[in-house]
């Protein structure tokens, strides 16, 4: 499979016409049929734009892989202040493998940025929570 054929089904996937496409990404409807056709390719953020449309990885769009989003379940890097860290990645992969183990999520499926977000806020706020008890109990 190419590129374009990716695009082009991502785009059907989503019942997205050439120009419902075209003005998404703020480009002529034509320059959407050339990618689909793999007469013309995307620059960089442009390529991540489309990425992030169809909330798929790169490298899916890329045909590296079949898994549309990666290894990873959900968009890029997140625009929010954990999104800064390179914790919130590990935070992230450990939040998405135990959410896999417990059979919320299946493998493949996208879980929205701000699902990351409460679960760092709320498990944080818990955490802070639980200590405070410990102290109090003396452990």
């Amino acid at each position: 499979m190419s590129f374009g054929n990716r695009l082009r089904k991502l785009r059907l996937e989503n019942n997205m016409t050439q120009e419902d496409l075209s003005k998404k990404l703020n480009v002529s409807r034509a320059t959407v049929g050339r990618y689909e056709t793999n007469e013309r390719f995307p620059d960089k953020n442009l390529l991540k734009e489309i990425a992030d449309t169809f909330e798929v990885s790169i490298d899916y769009l890329l045909c590296r892989t079949d898994n549309k989003n990666g290894n990873i379940y959900c968009k890029e890097t997140h625009d929010t202040e954990y999104a800064k860290n390179n914790l919130y990645r590990i935070f992230e992969n450990e939040i998405l493998k135990r959410l896999l183990e417990e059979n919320i999520i299946v493998e493949g499926e996208s879980i929205p940025p701000i699902v990351f977000d409460k679960i760092l806020k709320y498990g944080l706020e818990a955490a802070i929570e639980i200590f405070k008890l410990e102290k109090k109990l003396g452990k």
